[in-house]
Parts: structure tokens; C-alpha cells; sequence
């Protein structure tokens, strides 16, 4: 009689899990990423949260009249898009909410070709603090709602004021930017543009046949992220 051959149906058992084996592995990868995470320290940890006042963050900024139209911005795009000269500086690195005590903060020309820019602290400020409660990457239109109506930042310039900063009156038109001399208070100087002086633009609201109503405050900033490290 012939040896019976085993059928197809007999399956080969398969070999038992080794869970310790599978264990050693596991806490060797969690001990790996442990060793990665401590090299990089914190600050990776600053674009998984939200930013938290005191955060190291880097920020691009583009400041905006009413009438949508950049006056200051860290974006080489936005500067060489526009029809109109708009101020360039570079990206800042700052804690999120500082604030500074001087009135007019002296923002440098990326290229350092022009006198600074003046930004009023506390414009300088609703930058600083737009990307608390934000992430990295995130972009925020920031409004400056710190102006008093009873107190608008504009100011009525004679023909002869105008001439002495270097105009031609007659030539001026309702919507034309100029260009206007800030010292370190917060006052127009009408002379010609000194080293220490810091450089605002304005624009003309209203005009008559003997004088010229220029505004220089602007309505909102938008924000950018670049990069946030956690402090604590």
C-alpha cells in the first residue's frame, strides 16, 4: 500500500509572535526620537502651539493706508509690484507683545540708502503683538484702532510750507504721497530731511488754492509668521 502524501489542506503553523523582541524595538526607536528631540531642543516645539507673549518670533509686515496702498513693507514682491515707491526693510525678529517707550521707532532701509522709516510706537506695537494666539505660518491682518477721531493724524500745510519742503504746490493732487520729516517726538519738521530725521509718508486728503490737508496715519498692518521659538 502506497504512503499517504499529505493534502493541501494542512496548513503550516505560523511562528509565535516574540513580543519581546517587538518591545526591544520599540523603545529602541522611542529612545532614538528622544535623542533627536533633545538635539533640537524647544524650539521646534514653537510650530505645533499657538505663539504666547514673550515667543522668539520672525516676522514679515506690509503696513497699509485706508486706501489699500502699501507704505512700508519687508516683501521685495509687494515693494516691486507697486506703481508708487513703497519703503523696503527686512523681516524682524522680536519677542511677541514688546513694546518700546519711544514715540517713533526708527525702522532701517533694507539697503540703507535712505533715512529710516518713522513708525509710531504704537503701530510698532499691534505688529509685535498680532501673532499671539497664531501659529507659524499664519497671516494676520492686524487694524490700528489706537487713532482718536478727535485727534486724526493729519495735518493743514500752507503753499509756502510746502514749497520749503521741496514741492511744487500748484502741482499737487488730492491722492499724491509725499514725503514728510519726523524728529524723535512726534513732530512735523518742514525743513530739508537731516540724518537724524525719520521719514513718513502722506498723502494728500484735501487741497484749496492756499493750503493742503495731508494725512499720515495709516489704517492696518498684515503679519506674516515666519518662524516662531517657544521661551517657555
Amino acid at each position: 500500500m502506497a504512503p499517504q502524501r499529505k493534502t493541501s489542506r494542512e496548513k503550516k503553523q505560523a511562528d509565535p509572535i516574540n513580543w519581546t523582541k517587538v518591545g526591544a524595538i520599540s523603545i529602541a526607536v522611542l529612545f532614538a526620537v528622544m535623542m533627536a528631540a533633545s538635539l533640537l531642543g524647544t524650539a521646534w516645539i514653537g510650530g505645533m502651539r499657538t505663539v504666547q507673549p514673550g515667543d522668539l518670533v520672525v516676522i514679515d509686515y506690509t503696513v497699509y493706508n485706508e486706501n489699500d496702498i502699501p507704505v512700508l513693507t519687508t516683501q521685495e514682491m509687494i515693494a516691486s509690484k507697486a506703481d508708487h515707491f513703497v519703503y523696503l526693510s527686512g523681516p524682524i525678529e522680536v519677542s511677541a507683545g514688546y513694546s518700546l517707550s519711544d514715540d517713533i521707532i526708527a525702522i532701517p532701509d533694507r539697503y540703507n540708502s535712505v533715512a529710516p522709516f518713522a513708525l509710531f510706537r504704537t503701530e510698532f506695537q499691534e505688529i509685535t503683538s498680532a501673532p499671539i494666539g497664531y501659529k507659524e505660518r499664519d497671516r494676520i491682518t492686524v487694524p490700528f484702532s489706537f487713532e482718536s477721531r478727535d485727534a486724526p493724524l493729519e495735518r493743514e500745510l500752507t503753499a509756502e510750507q510746502i514749497t520749503e519742503m521741496g514741492y511744487e504746490f500748484d502741482e499737487l493732487l488730492v491722492g499724491e504721497m509725499i514725503v514728510l520729516g519726523f524728529a524723535d517726538s512726534p513732530q512735523i519738521t518742514l525743513d530739508d530731511v537731516e540724518p537724524d530725521i525719520k521719514l513718513r509718508f502722506a498723502f494728500i486728503k484735501e487741497k484749496t488754492d492756499e493750503t493742503v490737508l495731508v494725512r499720515y496715519g495709516y489704517s492696518y498692518a498684515v503679519v506674516t509668521i515666519n518662524s516662531v521659538t517657544a521661551i517657555s
